[in-house]
């Protein structure tokens, strides 16, 4: 990773606690599906997905969920709206779309996030969309509420997005449930497609529990959380 400044251009609220940080950085390229590590003046690194794909450089987008006032988030967001400039290293992981797994034996790329973890999966998806990928892409993004989403109008204006709600009012039209039983009712067999995943462990886990019983191969998953919150392996009987 590349230690560079970076320029903040805009730091932007754009739901109820999610914010869309715009940065102009001096770097030429990386790969969809990286992430890059925050400095801040106390000492402290904080690593956030990069949210857009290399073709918009030297335009760079995050999306920083802050929960309270006590997270690490809040510094970061308060220390991006006093300053005109940040440290950054970048880029950083493993599990982007040049990692060899997009093979032409792949009938179908899942790139599936919850939360905040959509920001990885769309700059996969706007890379594979640049590159012109001739095969099957699907992005699904599971919220806790319609209101924990955003960038609504990007998401309506695509026919391979699905934004599933885990709870909602009856002024929702949109799926609510579980992400999983959006994608197994669209993909009732996954034994060809690759599946990259963005979440909490718990989410990141749990969700391709189901996806494995729909077929997904094992080996045919990608997350960050394998490397920072590795599964426990299972007791041999």
């Amino acid at each position: 990773m590349n230690e560079v400044i970076a320029k903040v251009s805009k730091v932007e609220l754009i739901n109820q606690n999610v914010y869309q940080v715009s940065l102009d950085v001096p770097v030429d390229s990386f790969i969809a599906g990286q992430y890059l590590m925050i400095h801040l003046p106390s000492g402290e690194s904080v690593p956030y997905s990069i949210g857009s794909a290399a073709h918009e450089l030297p335009s760079l987008q995050l999306y920083i969920l802050v929960a309270d006032e006590e997270s690490l988030a809040f510094k970061v967001i308060s220390y991006l709206k006093d300053n005109e400039t940040v440290s950054l290293k970048i880029p950083g992981g493993d599990c982007h779309i040049e990692n060899g797994a997009l093979q032409d034996s792949v009938e179908q790329v899942l790139l599936v996030a919850g939360g905040t973890g959509f920001a990885q999966m769309k700059s996969m998806y706007d890379a594979l969309t640049e590159q012109n990928y001739q095969g099957k892409v699907s992005l699904y993004w599971g919220v806790r509420t319609p209101e924990d989403s955003f960038l609504v109008d990007w998401i309506e204006s695509k026919d391979n997005i699905s934004l599933v709600a885990n709870e909602a009012d009856n002024d929702w039209q949109g799926t609510t449930g579980w992400l999983y039983e959006k994608i197994v009712a669209d993909n009732p067999d996954l034994s060809r497609s690759v599946a990259y995943v963005s979440g909490s462990p718990g989410m990141v886990y749990g969700t391709l529990d189901k996806l494995e019983e729909a077929g997904l191969v094992h080996d045919a998953s990608f997350s960050d959380v394998f490397a920072y919150a590795p599964r426990p392996e299972k007791p041999q009987l």
